[in-house]
């Protein structure tokens, strides 16, 4: 990972262009993450504050102390959540945020379809490996409840999300 460190909100706005995520130190910039959350900024918050601190702008909270290999490894997980469009998802909230006004509310089996598609990094997942590994349903299983997901998903989402949702013959892929 490459890191660029800045002083203040105002930097780390200026840097965001070519960032992948923010991550602060609440002891340094109290207050950054809903600063950087009014200015628009979507992009993954990870705020490193003491025990028995909420932050709810922050994408994820990490409480000091912490090992570096267990930040990075928090920062990897952070990393490989789906993006539709510039909405990034936050299974743990079970929402799709692109700023703090636009914020769409998934269920369980939302959440699941989009963290399933997106490992499998634009390739197609075939309509009943999603059923097998989303509702544990056999092949044999005649369905739609997985259409009926999808077509739900989509009504919720921004245009520019949802039309990263598409179907392909035989199963669906996230671009």
């Amino acid at each position: 990972m490459a890191v660029t460190c800045v002083a203040d909100p105002a930097a780390a706005l200026a840097a965001a262009g070519a960032a992948d995520l923010i991550l602060i130190d609440d002891a340094v910039a109290p207050g950054a993450c809903a600063t950087l959350r009014a200015a628009g900024v979507a992009l993954p918050l990870v705020l490193l504050a003491p025990p028995g601190s909420a932050d709810s702008d922050a994408d994820l909270l990490l409480v000091k102390p912490l090992r570096l290999a267990g930040l990075g490894a928090r920062l990897a997980e952070l990393l490989a959540r789906p993006v539709l469009g510039g909405w990034r998802l936050d299974p743990e909230r079970r929402v799709l945020a692109a700023g703090p006004d636009r914020v769409v509310r998934l269920t369980d089996k939302e959440v699941a379809i989009l963290l399933r598609l997106g490992r499998a990094a634009g390739a197609v997942v075939a309509r009943e490996e999603l059923l097998a590994d989303v509702w544990g349903y056999s092949t044999e299983i005649d369905t739609h409840t997985l259409e009926t997901h999808i077509y739900r998903l989509r009504r919720k989402l921004a245009d520019e999300a949802a039309a990263c949702l598409l179907t392909e013959p035989g199963g669906y892929r996230l671009v």
